[in-house]
């Protein structure tokens, strides 16, 4: 095995040891350790908007890291390229291609003498453009390039995962705080019965704390069969009722509860779990 793939082995090993708090970080991480994989002076990553067609230097090490760190343009020069096309590149002599940009150059005085770009793609989606400047070892390879499409393959796929991960995180976020604000009581379990939610206003209405949040359905029997019926129902039967009544007491105070069952639904639409919400309507 050659030295370039060992070391590229090595930084998927040491990537997958990590734990990253967000896509920034991912990205930084990854660019300084493939410089050495390349012997390339420059490492960019520049963040791709498909739609309106710019890209973003997100992560930059080297001589002028620092200086185009937020500068955004359009599609052109040899990353615009190969933003369009999605193909992977290599350039060992700028001087006689015609898509150089010299705007860079100019602006940060660097002096760009071969390129290699390769997209990071999942599936159909362009996330970014990885771009490697000036080897030291004169020029870019055939097996720098493929190399280069391995990690940025591996790379796309984690921030991807991140994303969603995040986008979940705050879905779920902002349901919870949804479910807490509502005006009637909501207790919710997973398909294995566990109680996932169990609302203030659940808590006002049974006059209980937070002691059955992570428990199993069954346990709420002590607390109101009603509710282990009524959401065994659901999970087992998938039936749902809607504006139902039954009464119970509470403390010594008999209470009419007015309920309906539902399906917890996830993100892609599938069934998590099953809930009730209700009111106490005695003295309406």
């Amino acid at each position: 095995m050659s030295d370039d793939y060992l070391k590229c082995n090595s930084v998927i090993n040491e990537f997958l040891s990590k734990k990253f708090q967000n896509e920034d970080e991912i990205w930084d991480f990854f660019i300084r350790n493939i410089s050495s994989v390349f012997n390339s002076i420059v490492v960019t990553y520049f963040e791709a908007d498909d739609k309106k067609k710019i890209l973003s230097v997100k992560n930059s090490i080297g001589p002028v890291g620092k200086d185009i760190q937020g500068i955004s343009f359009g599609y052109e020069g040899i990353v615009g390229w190969c933003a369009n096309t999605k193909k992977a590149i290599i350039v060992n002599d700028i001087e006689k291609d015609a898509r150089f940009s010299k705007k860079m150059d100019f602006s940060s005085g660097f002096k760009t003498k071969n390129i290699l770009a390769v997209p990071c793609m999942v599936d159909n989606e362009l996330l970014g453009i990885i771009e490697f400047i000036n080897s030291l070892n004169g020029e870019f390879s055939e097996t720098d390039l493929a190399l280069a499409g391995i990690l940025s393959s591996f790379v796309s796929q984690k921030v991807y995962i991140a994303r969603l991960r995040g986008t979940i995180n705050k879905l779920s976020l902002k349901g919870e705080s949804t479910i807490n604000n509502l005006s009637g009581g909501f207790i919710g379990v997973d398909l294995a019965g566990k109680v996932i939610f169990f609302n203030p206003k659940a808590k006002e209405i049974f006059e209980v704390g937070d002691e059955y949040l992570n428990r199993n359905v069954m346990d709420l029997i002590k607390l109101c069969p009603e509710v282990v019926s009524v959401i065994g129902d659901v999970l087992k039967q998938d039936k749902i009722v809607r504006r139902q009544e039954f009464r119970h007491t509470v403390n010594g105070k008999e209470k009419l509860i007015g309920y309906s069952s539902m399906n917890i639904k996830g993100v892609e639409g599938e069934n998590i779990g099953a809930g009730m919400i209700f009111q106490d309507i005695t003295g309406l």
